[in-house]
This record gives C-alpha cells, sequence and structure tokens, in this order.
C-alpha cells in the first residue's frame, strides 16, 4: 500500500500544486480588477439601478448600499470561484495530456511497438507499469512463437517418422505378396520386421492423440478418493511386456496404504508417461525403483531408473512442451517431447509439484501431492 501512495505521490503534487497555483491566480486577478475599477463599479452599479428603476440617485445610492456594499466580501468570493472555474476549464487541456499519453501508450502495447514508452516525469509510475506490462507481453508473445514453431516442428518430425515405417509395411507387405511361394524362414524375417514397423506406426499416431488431447481445454477434474498404492501396482502390471522385453523389473515401496483425493484417469495419464520415460530410457537389465511415503498430508511418490545421465540443460527443460533431448531424438526411442510436460500438467493441476536429478547415471523422478492419508 506504501508503494502505490508513493508511485502515486508526483501526480498528487503536480495536481495540488496546480490547482493551488490557479486558487491564488483567481485571487490575484480578483484583485487587481478591482484596484483597478474602484470607484467606477458603484458608480456603474448606481447608474444602472437609476436607469432601470427610475428612482433618484439618492435611492439608487441606498439600494446599492443595502444589497451590494453591505455583502461585498461575498461579492468578492463569488467573483473568485467564477474566475477559478474559467482557469479551471482552460486547464483540463492540461490534465487531458496526461489521458493522451496514457491513450498512446495503450496503444503502443496493442501494436506491440519495440520501444519504451515515456511518460511525464509526474507520471514515472504510469510509464513503469505500462513497460512492465510491454515486457510481459513481448515475452508472452516470444514464447507462443517458439511454441509454434516447435509444434510446427513437431508434425513435420511425426509425418516424416510415420511416412518412414508405413513405407517399409507397405513394401514388405508387397513382397509378401508377390512371392507366395518364398523360404518359410525368409517369410518369417519379412513378417518379423514388418510387425516391429507397424508397432512403431502405433506409437506414433499415440503421439498425434497426445498432441490433440493436450491442445484440447483441460476439463474439470472428477476428484474422488484414491487407493494410490493399488494404482501403482497396477501400473508396474500395465508394463509388464515392456519390462519383460527389456529384461527390467519394478519394485515398488509403498509405506502401507496411502490414499488421496484426485482424478483417476489423469493421475494414471501422468504415473504412465513418468513410469514410461524410465523404461525407455533405463538400461535393459535394470531395477526401476517406485516408492510412495506419506507425511502430514502430503504424498511423496518417487521413480528411480539406472540409465545415461540427464546432462544439467536438459533437466530444465525436461518438462517443456515439445523439448526433445538429443538421445530423445533417436528414432527408436524418441517421442514427440509430451509426456513429462503432460505429466507435470497434470501434477500441477491436482496442487502438486514434480521435479527431477540426474547424477551418476541415477535419474530420480520425485512427485509431491497434497492431501494424502495413510492406512
Amino acid at each position: 500500500m506504501k508503494a502505490n501512495q508513493s508511485d502515486y505521490s508526483r501526480m498528487k503534487r503536480k495536481v495540488f500544486m496546480q490547482m493551488l497555483i490557479m486558487i491564488v491566480m483567481a485571487f490575484i486577478f480578483v484583485l487587481i480588477l478591482y484596484s483597478f475599477l474602484q470607484g467606477k463599479i458603484g458608480e456603474w452599479v448606481i447608474g444602472f439601478i437609476t436607469t432601470i428603476s427610475g428612482s433618484t440617485r439618492e435611492n439608487a445610492i441606498s439600494i446599492y448600499t443595502s444589497v451590494f456594499r453591505d455583502y461585498w466580501y461575498e461579492f468578492m468570493f463569488v467573483a473568485i470561484i467564477i474566475v477559478f472555474l474559467c482557469l479551471f476549464r482552460f486547464s483540463l487541456n492540461w490534465f487531458g495530456k496526461y489521458f493522451d499519453r496514457i491513450n498512446k501508450g495503450v496503444d503502443a502495447l496493442v501494436c506491440a511497438e519495440s520501444q519504451d514508452i515515456v511518460m511525464p516525469y509526474e507520471m514515472k509510475f504510469m510509464e513503469e507499469k505500462l513497460n512492465s506490462v510491454r515486457h510481459t507481453l513481448a515475452k508472452q508473445r516470444a514464447e507462443m512463437e517458439l511454441a509454434e514453431q516447435k509444434r510446427t516442428d513437431l508434425i513435420m518430425y511425426l509425418a516424416h517418422d510415420i511416412r518412414t515405417p508405413l513405407t517399409s509395411v507397405a513394401g514388405y507387405l508387397n513382397l509378401l505378396d508377390e512371392h507366395p511361394d518364398m523360404p518359410q524362414k525368409e517369410r518369417e524375417k519379412y513378417i518379423h520386421i514388418t510387425l516391429e514397423k507397424s508397432n512403431r506406426l502405433e506409437k506414433l499416431v499415440d503421439e498425434f492423440f497426445e498432441i490433440t488431447r493436450l491442445n484440447q481445454n483441460a476439463a474439470a477434474l472428477n476428484k474422488i478418493s484414491l487407493d494410490l498404492s493399488c494404482m501403482l501396482i497396477q501400473l508396474a502390471d500395465i508394463f509388464y511386456p515392456q519390462l519383460q522385453e527389456r529384461k527390467q523389473n519394478i519394485k515398488l515401496a509403498i509405506e502401507g496404504n496411502i490414499y488421496i483425493l484426485g482424478d483417476s484417469a489423469y493421475l494414471t495419464w501422468a504415473f504412465q508417461n513418468i513410469l514410461k520415460n524410465a523404461v525407455t530410457y533405463g538400461d535393459n537389465d535394470t531395477d526401476i525403483h517406485i516408492g510412495a511415503s506419506c507425511e502430514d498430508e502430503t504424498v511423496t511418490i518417487v521413480f528411480t531408473n539406472t540409465g545415461d545421465t540427464i546432462s544439467p540443460g536438459d533437466q530444465e527443460h525436461i518438462f517443456d512442451k515439445f523439448y526433445r533431448s538429443d538421445v530423445a531424438r533417436q528414432a527408436s526411442t524418441g517421442g514427440a517431447g509430451l509426456g513429462l510436460a503432460i505429466a507435470q500438467s497434470i501434477i500441477v493441476q491436482h496442487g502438486g509439484n514434480i521435479s527431477v536429478n540426474s547424477d551418476n547415471r541415477i535419474t530420480v523422478f520425485t512427485v509431491v501431492l497434497p492431501g494424502g492419508i495413510s492406512k
């Protein structure tokens, strides 16, 4: 509050001084006018009364004395007010320049001008606020342009990668169709390759669905009481085929039965994306640890895997939409760069937060959610 008062102090002082000057000028003007017309005003008024009423000069002087001279100070006060109002009317042009400058400042915001907005000294507070808004809008525009560029690059990447396996699938199927007498061993080889390419194609199509879901307005969360312990156990079962293929194991360490208020579908989606990242970038024949604990109605879920260390630079942007590290750009493992961004968005909507720490080939994703109960 004090800061706001300080912001407006220069403006208030300027307006106060302007009003005070106008009052003094009105007072001085009336006094000067009176000094020049002293003696003449009375004669004019008496003459006017004599002409209008047709009375004698003595009667006119009597009327002038009882009506005007006895209330001379009141008339002087009214005259000062009238002069002040006249000066104030002309000073409105002076006040109007402030509104003009504010209007020009708003136009500069709308037109996204690159130069700083300049205001008079007494409106420095408005200049700072408008420039702060201008910088914020410029930053938001830059971020939107960057996001749009990333989205465009992503679509080009996905379109290219979809065409590649699709071409391979079509090619191998044509070979199988054109050579029905192909040796069994060679046929099995082509079928296996076709299946791999089809799986890759399915994965890329899923990426497109994730983009669609991410771009839609987030629906209101349907929060219910969830058995987090059961959810994590089921999550481990969902990834069983991928774990078997990579000879990985999930080790669960859940402290008791933990319940939390949340949206089952969205939280499952978030945890799947985190675990999918751990499986994809974890080393073969290693364990993935999932731990969960509840303390002071705060739930902490930890996903730990062994694999290539995530560089500090990648850790800073790993939750950014469409961000893909150099390792993630490999065709065999690279995704759209949406999984962890989606997970973070869901966790934040639940009032929690997610962080990552990677060092010495150990990567840990930590999720903290409020409102947990341990039974």
